[in-house]
């Protein structure tokens, strides 16, 4: 049955490819858990050095990217979630598609960002022998409820683990204070003494506190940190975090922003002088990926949302876009009626007779806006 699910699996994934109806990281998996909901306690799909995992309300595919990274210019094969399906069946889709004929994995490492619900579920099937929790904060409170909801869950699952797991956690953050007291196994608090996005092409002190993370990561492979910052000077940005993209000879760069923190990090940023624009485009959407709730955009720091809009043209799409209206201008922000467009589409266009644009998405929007600007998907 196991073989026949992973036959399954890989000619979903070609016939998505094929016809076009997406990147195919989300749907094979998602049929092999329908088809077998244990098989991700098969051991044939574990690599064989084992998994680590990267949880946390903000920077978990920005950290994965840079341990992945590393640990494949040092030789070692990664199977990762580079498309950011963090949900069982993206790491389902991903350990399948890198099998053999025989249903055996190809991979020496498995590096995963989890969602923050799910990582709970995963750590009960696989015991992964680093796990990474880089912060906790509010973010789709339809979905996962207040922050505390989300530690106890943690606190339980983390009780359980054996001890092989190594734990990395930032311990500035005093929500994980509690959880090193209740794991079996090593745990370090990574700490951030300077600034590390001065090595790799990154923004902003919150990816400083990614870089540690992943340097505490490859540390336990062996690789010094110093070693490890050469490779990382080729580093290029997530989808949607930071990186440029040029459309009709506007360029425009993205940096998502679907919670309080990732907007605040944003904003400090831009006013950082390290980006810099005329022209912003805010995009809410209140898809399945975002949470209904988009109260949240109240929680963001309406004095850095007036400072860092000052002077700037300010454009608003989205599904939600008088909502994100409303809220700019209840911090002071001017916004113009017809710099407001529920459809997306024509706000691209818009913003289009630009040269340059600072774009601020949240999730779903991102993969919207990246579907506009490159002709094609990423789930």
């Amino acid at each position: 049955m196991y073989l026949l699910i992973t036959i399954i699996t890989k000619l979903t994934y070609q016939i998505i490819k094929i016809f076009r109806l997406g990147a195919g990281y989300t749907w094979p998996g998602h049929l092999a858990l329908k088809l077998d909901k244990n098989i991700l306690s098969n051991k044939k799909l574990y690599p064989s050095k084992g998994f680590v995992f990267i949880s946390g309300t903000n920077g978990k595919t920005t950290t994965s990217k840079l341990i992945s990274l590393i640990l494949e210019k040092k030789g070692l094969k990664v199977v990762t979630n580079k498309s950011g399906a963090n949900l069982l069946n993206g790491v389902a889709s991903e350990l399948i598609l890198n099998t053999t004929l025989s249903g055996k994995a190809t991979s020496d490492i498995g590096v995963f960002e989890v969602d923050e619900k799910v990582l709970p579920k995963l750590l009960e099937i696989i015991s992964p022998r680093t796990l990474v929790l880089l912060n906790l904060s509010r973010d789709q409170l339809d979905r996962y409820g207040e922050i505390d909801i989300i530690v106890g869950a943690w606190e339980s699952a983390i009780s359980k683990l054996d001890k092989p797991t190594h734990l990395i956690f930032d311990s500035s953050q005093k929500i994980f204070e509690s959880i090193p007291g209740l794991f079996k196994g090593g745990s370090t608090g990574f700490v951030v003494s300077k600034d590390l996005t001065e090595v790799v092409s990154l923004f902003g002190g919150h990816n400083s506190k990614n870089v540690s993370a992943a340097l505490e990561v490859v540390a336990d492979f062996g690789i010094d940190s110093q070693e490890a910052l050469n490779i990382l000077k080729d580093f290029k940005p997530a989808y949607g975090r930071g990186e440029i993209i040029e459309y009709r000879d506007t360029s425009f760069q993205i940096f998502l922003a679907k919670n309080p923190a990732s907007i605040n990090n944003n904003l400090k940023l831009l006013l950082s002088n390290k980006v810099s624009t005329k022209n912003i485009l805010f995009v809410l959407n209140d898809g399945t990926p975002d949470g209904r709730d988009v109260s949240w955009i109240y929680d963001v720091n309406p004095h850095l949302l007036k400072e860092a809009c000052e002077g700037k043209a300010i454009f608003v799409s989205g599904r939600r876009c008088f909502d994100m209206a409303v809220r700019l201008m209840y911090a002071g922000v001017d916004v113009e009626k017809e710099n407001i467009f529920e459809d997306l589409n024509r706000a691209i266009q818009k913003v289009s007779e630009r040269d340059e644009v600072l774009v601020f998405p949240n999730y779903s929007a991102m993969l919207e806006v990246r579907k506009i600007l490159t002709g094609r998907k990423i789930l």
